[in-house]
């Protein structure tokens, strides 16, 4: 104690890290209680930074930024009606034959386990295979059932998320527009002195921005390319999987390990043990190596340097706290922490040659 008394006055007396940390806190401190309340504002930010780039260089075009603004949000509207027109159905669709066919795909289990448990009678105990079948029917059945109830109750999910749909294009415009004198107004409640801040800010809005664009776009490429890869092999779910694999990358390694699952079972249940499967899954790793090996390293080369462990860490902390948006907003959280982190320990390297020169006299 008496040596962590001096140690935590030194750190109260640097303002600016006082305010950093502040910053920080608070940040934390809004989304722990009102992020469910905040996800058409964090959603619209995600939007912005995406959009902003594009205006960003009608801008260096000598294109009007009010105009630039505009003819991006025109070409966002009607990217948005064109998947909602084209692109929805067709996954609505592919899902409700999903749902259709899940016994059919339970029945088709049970009769591949059953051949399993014939083939390698040795190994694996009988009773297991059929409670293990028994256990999928029910899971399929309980899941059926609370599919249609959300179809019963999801009116009033349905009206928040017409609003939302209104909301966020809005709140995408004027932080498009307002950008600037947004900037400024937040910066009135910062102190005077916040070299720091503005330091890491800077940093973390620039790792944060390049993040999101890149990752957008990788889910565009990563999604389409999946479909036409299964859609080419004859998958009858081509859309839906390569949907479910676009979305997977905004949660790295989790994300790739967890929609291979429904790739794997939906093939086989399709074409069984066959070349057709075997083609499909070829497909659909070649283009998880085409992402991993070249297209992430193009577009994230110096993005958020973060090693997997820290990655997969922030994914499990910041899903815990916040659920499904903690899982999105985990890389530009941790992104966030490790500048505050990586400028805490270079002050405490710069201070310690000071401190033991004083020592010394």
């Amino acid at each position: 104690m008496p040596r962590l008394k001096p140690w935590l006055d030194r750190q109260l007396a640097d303002s600016q890290m006082v305010a950093l940390l502040a910053s920080l806190a608070m940040i934390f401190g809004l989304l722990s209680l009102f992020g469910q309340m905040l996800a058409p504002l964090l959603a619209a930010i995600a939007l912005a930074y995406v959009l902003d780039g594009v205006v960003e260089l009608l801008c260096r075009c000598r294109v009007p930024r009010l105009l630039s603004i505009s003819l991006v949000a025109l070409a966002a509207i009607l990217f948005l009606l064109f998947s909602l027109l084209t692109v929805l159905p067709l996954l609505s669709g592919q899902v409700g034959k999903l749902i259709t066919q899940a016994p059919n795909l339970v029945e088709s289990l049970r009769t591949w386990l059953h051949l399993v448990q014939i083939q390698y009678a040795g190994w694996i105990d009988p009773d297991y295979v059929q409670k293990l079948a028994s256990m999928a029917v029910e899971k399929m059945q309980d899941w059926g059932g609370a599919i249609f109830s959300f179809s019963l109750a999801s009116i009033p999910g349905l009206i928040t998320l017409l609003v939302y749909a209104v909301l966020v294009p809005v709140l995408v415009f004027f932080l498009l527009k307002d950008k600037g004198e947004l900037i400024t107004w937040g910066q009135r409640f910062l102190p005077r002195e916040r070299t720091l801040v503005n330091q890491v800010w800077g940093e973390v809005d620039v790792q944060i921005g390049n993040y999101i664009r890149g990752k957008f776009w990788e889910m565009v490429i990563v999604g389409v390319v999946t479909w036409l890869a299964l859609f080419f092999c004859g998958h009858q779910y081509a859309l839906l999987l390569g949907a479910l694999t676009g979305l997977s990358v905004w949660i790295p390694f989790v994300g790739a390990a967890v929609v291979t699952v429904p790739v794997v079972a939906l093939s086989f249940f399709q074409w069984g043990m066959t070349d057709a499967t075997l083609y499909a899954l070829i497909a659909y790793t070649v283009v998880q190596l085409l992402d991993a090996n070249v297209l992430i390293p193009w577009m994230f080369s110096e993005v958020v340097n973060l090693h997997p462990i820290a990655i997969i860490v922030a994914i499990l902390v910041f899903g815990s706290f916040w659920g499904v948006l903690g899982v999105f907003i985990a890389i530009p959280m941790a992104a966030l922490v490790r500048s505050v982190l990586q400028v805490m320990m270079d002050r405490h390297e710069m201070a310690s040659p000071v401190e033991a020169k004083a020592g010394e006299d």
